[in-house]
């Protein structure tokens, strides 16, 4: 019999919500399982750890954060290897501009957070663990101020721990970190504290310019990983795994319901959920109570499409929202040629120069083409070329926002697509240091204003 309760709850679960059917991103499982070992290696052959920060990025709704949540469950299965690490979740990107913030909530993961507390000793013991500041020994009744919340005392306090194991310093929405955490990252990055840490960050498309301006100068490329659709294999075992779950009776059914949740969320994680609480939707109802046989696909069909169209809309920023044929212009020829980031904002250079695209005072091309970065509606990934090189180009990973985002901007596909100026090349606008990595800069790059307005329609 279906669990009709779980069902109703599953249904009303935010689509923020980490992924209660986690499958798939097996290829970053096993990265984190290898950087494990590697440390714990490393570790016992009194190495130090460098240049070890990992980052996952992808446009909201990717599942970086069911993904960060996954490590808790695969550390505890042992799946991380031997001594399993410890995972420490910081509350937000903002701890990282305090040394002492980090400092404790890895030590209170370590249970040893009272040792950075202020004791009274009843009796002339100390803990052995605390190095005592001035040196001396400590009496009945007297107040043993605890070390600084460093890095030095946190490695002094680690000795003792056996084993040692491996630090898996996770923070998510990296891409609103301060700039004031600039030294922190460069820290741990660099392994400066000498301690087992490995930093792992989750953010939007533009993370990684974020965390390279601000202490992670010289990232590792094979540590850093785009977050994109699952396979359809991955996403219809999530929709299986919730109809098993629930206890869903699955005798009879007219269509294979995981494959056609799949397809209709593009195998997007965060549209697969809202799928799956469409179709709870209609399962809890009286005259189905739970046989997918009796659903009525168009009536789950019709809660999920609002509910995508709703999740679509939320990428529609303001600055987006004042420029959306602009958006769908570019959109078009995203959709339509993979180009490059130079190219895309050449093109957003080109349809400047048309009275229906023109950039609004404060907007420049580079801070428009870093929203779209930001909001999800592009995302870099490797493309081989015909010649073998390999390329980063811009997509959209969501086929489904593509194709609203051209809708709202009411795009005529019928005309040409925008052409790159053949003179003279783009160069990158810079990005101010220890700047908002969106903003819009209060002056537009001069590099782009000889772009050519004749090679637009």
């Amino acid at each position: 019999m279906a669990d009709i309760a779980g069902l109703h709850a599953f249904s009303e679960t935010p689509e923020r919500d980490v992924a209660r059917f986690f499958a798939g991103r097996e290829a970053f499982l096993d990265h984190i399982k290898k950087a494990c070992e590697g440390a714990a290696h490393t570790i016992a052959e009194g190495g130090k750890i460098i240049s070890a920060t990992r980052l996952f990025y992808g446009a909201r709704g990717a599942g970086k954060t069911s993904l960060l949540t996954e490590f808790h469950v695969h550390a505890a299965r042992g799946n991380f290897g031997t001594p399993a690490p410890v995972i420490v979740d910081l509350p937000s990107s903002q701890s990282l501009r305090r040394e002492e913030d980090v400092i404790l909530q890895i030590a209170e993961a370590l249970g040893k957070d009272s040792l950075f507390r202020t004791t009274t000793h009843s009796d002339a013991r100390v803990n052995a663990d605390i190095p005592v500041i001035g040196g001396g020994g400590v009496t009945k009744g007297q107040v043993q101020n605890p070390p600084a919340a460093t890095f030095f005392h946190l490695k002094q306090i680690t000795k003792t721990l056996s084993p040692r194991r491996p630090i898996l310093l996770c923070v998510d929405e990296i891409q609103n970190m301060n700039p004031e955490a600039k030294d922190i990252m460069d820290i741990l990055q660099q392994g400066k504290h000498g301690l087992p840490i490995i930093p792992i960050y989750a953010g939007l498309g533009n993370s990684l310019n974020v965390i390279m301006r601000h202490g992670v100068s010289r990232p590792v490329s094979g540590y850093i990983h785009g977050v994109e659709a699952l396979a359809s294999t991955e996403a219809e075992a999530a929709v299986t795994a919730m109809l098993d779950r629930f206890k869903v009776d699955q005798s009879g059914a007219d269509r294979d319901w995981p494959a056609t949740l799949a397809q209709r969320a593009d195998c997007w994680p965060q549209h697969l959920h809202n799928a799956m609480r469409a179709l709870a939707m209609e399962l809890i109802r009286r005259d189905v109570k739970g046989v997918l046989a009796r659903v009525n696909p168009e009536a789950v069909f019709t809660h999920e499409r609002r509910l995508r169209m709703l999740a679509h809309g939320w990428r529609m920023s303001e600055m987006i929202s004042d420029h959306r044929e602009l958006a769908a212009r570019v959109m078009q020829r995203v959709v339509a040629s993979t180009p490059t980031r130079s190219e895309v904002k050449q093109i957003i250079a080109v349809l400047h120069k048309t009275r229906s695209c023109t950039l609004t005072e404060g907007v420049s091309v580079n801070s428009f083409f870093n929203e779209l970065l930001h909001q999800g509606l592009l995302q870099e990934f490797h493309e081989e070329r015909a010649d073998g090189t390999i390329v980063d180009v811009l997509r959209c990973p969501i086929p489904s926002l593509a194709t609203f985002v051209m809708e709202r901007g009411r795009v005529d596909s019928s005309l040409p697509l925008p052409e790159l100026a053949a003179e003279p090349p783009l160069k990158e606008a810079p990005e101010e240091e220890g700047g908002d990595p969106y903003a819009s800069p209060e002056s537009k790059p001069p590099s782009y204003e000889d772009a050519d307005p004749s090679k637009i329609s």
